[in-house]
């Protein structure tokens, strides 16, 4: 087929495709994009706020070490202890 090979027309049919099927999306992905683009700003900032902070905070505090209890249960196995409301746990 002659439309295959020429990539220009190919690319044009796609653009219109999408400007027909697609136009009322448009709108909706920007703003998505753009909500997405502002969290990812501010989870930036504040990972560089928390480094910035956890270097002063570890330097002070290196012997506050707690232990924490647990039981250890592999995949295979699991647990029929009784959970607070009296359910079963898997």
């Amino acid at each position: 087929m002659q439309i295959f090979r020429n990539p220009v027309i190919l690319l044009v049919l796609i653009l219109l495709a999408f400007l027909l099927f697609g136009a009322n999306k448009l709108p909706k992905m920007a703003r998505n994009l753009g909500q997405s683009m502002r969290i990812l700003k501010s989870e930036v900032k504040e990972m560089k706020t928390d480094e910035k902070d956890g270097k002063n905070k570890k330097s002070s505090s290196d012997g506050d070490v707690e232990a924490v209890e647990g039981t250890v249960i592999s995949n295979g196995e699991t647990s029929t202890q009784e959970s607070p409301k009296g359910q079963t746990s898997n």
